[in-house]
């Protein structure tokens, strides 16, 4: 949403927006109380959705615990993106700022299969901490993890 007002904000320069260039704020304020709702859950139980996301990945593979100091950092950042992403509406961002630059590391690093396997838990944790309602919001931001990153 933030990269929707800059750009409205450049092309409607000197000129009223027109209605259709406006419907996006439309959509965003009716989803904002669900967004918030949804962000201030995954803040509140960020620790729970890691030791959750742990707890799964450690039931595929046991050798999971040998990584997980370091895979704990990237996901409670990546947790934090995605609910920032979620509140503002703004998938864009989180792909450009941090999937792309994480993809990377990920990449160099050759753990592009242990993260299809985290984020096939993290899709199954989620929902357990959110409403329906704020679950069919923050999935796709999830799923973004798993197009780019795997």
């Amino acid at each position: 949403m933030l990269k929707q007002f800059a750009d409205l904000t450049l092309e409607a320069d000197g000129r009223y927006a027109e209605d259709y260039e406006l419907r996006f704020l439309e959509d965003y304020l009716s989803s904002q109380d669900i967004r918030l709702s949804a962000y201030i859950k995954i803040r509140d139980s960020a620790t729970e959705i890691v030791e959750a996301v742990r707890i799964g990945k450690q039931k595929r593979n046991a050798e999971f615990e040998d990584f997980y100091g370091t895979c704990k950092r990237d996901l409670i950042d990546l947790v934090r993106y995605c609910a920032a992403a979620l509140l503002f509406d703004d998938m864009e961002r989180l792909r450009t700022n941090m999937l792309l630059w994480f993809q990377t590391i990920a990449r160099s690093f050759n753990f592009e299969n242990d993260n299809n396997d985290t984020y096939e838990v993290l899709l199954g944790v989620i929902p357990q901490f959110l409403t329906p309602e704020e679950t069919k919001l923050a999935l796709p931001i999830f799923e973004l993890n798993c197009a780019v990153l795997v």
